[in-house]
């Protein structure tokens, strides 16, 4: 396997790419929260078998490479899912990023990493066999569920910024903090927190950085890095 080929010129990490080269844009001195995807894995038979898929061996290869061409200037707080494909991404970004001289820390698990807030699985996968996705994730945002079986888009979007803020409250100015989670929650958060509609799926360690506890909050999205507004309930450290 070539994973300097895979790395280059794979479709699949083209949304990674972009996400390294768009962290060299921060200002040197700001703190970033970066929502990233997994590494690649395998195309589940079923739906219900997705949970256990881990990582392929380009995945691991990819998500050391990721590591290896991250910002060796910021100390590294990685968070990740407790799937295990999210906690395999998270140790090999680590890994990646200490052998070229970086200082990185693997923080542990976050619940709203893995789940969106729903209460019963089950109900998502009988959901998923009568309506297409994108339709499941508009009538969540719009409050079509019940919030005894999913919990309002807003309210989870707002817990999971405010869970987000305070475990890096302690990290350095020049920190970057990484949350390795799921497509469908890095289209949540990027929806709920910046108002941008998820109009295609997020690739594998594609996601979203952002600036924290500065007076602008500055948005790397698809590889362009600009000045956004964030929510009027968005409170800072």
């Amino acid at each position: 396997m070539d994973s300097e080929k895979i790395w280059k010129e794979s479709d699949w990490t083209e949304q990674a790419r972009q996400l390294i080269e768009g962290l060299k844009q921060f200002p040197d001195d700001s703190k970033i929260i970066l929502v990233l995807r997994h590494s690649h894995r395998d195309e589940p038979e079923a739906l219900k078998g997705a949970q256990k898929l881990r990582l392929t061996p380009q995945g691991h290869a990819i998500a050391k490479k990721f590591g290896e061409n991250l910002p060796n200037n910021r100390q590294i707080n990685l968070f990740h899912s407790i799937i295990w494909r999210c906690e395999e991404t998270a140790n090999d970004i680590h890994e990646g990023f200490k052998s070229i001289g970086g200082t990185s820390e693997i923080k542990g698990t976050l619940l709203p990493l893995q789940s969106v807030g729903m209460k019963s699985r089950e109900f998502f996968f009988s959901e998923f066999k009568n309506v297409p996705f994108f339709d499941i994730f508009y009538r969540w945002v719009v409050g079509f569920y019940n919030p005894d079986i999913w919990t309002p888009f807003r309210e989870y979007c707002q817990s999971t910024a405010q869970m987000f803020l305070d475990q890096v409250k302690s990290s350095p100015e020049n920190g970057l903090n990484i949350f390795v989670t799921h497509d469908m929650n890095t289209m949540a958060l990027r929806f709920g927190w910046f108002g941008l509609r998820p109009e295609k799926w997020v690739k594998f360690l594609g996601g979203f950085a952002y600036t924290v506890g500065e007076e602008q909050t500055l948005l790397l999205d698809y590889g362009e890095l600009k000045p956004v507004t964030v929510p009027h309930w968005w409170k800072k450290p």
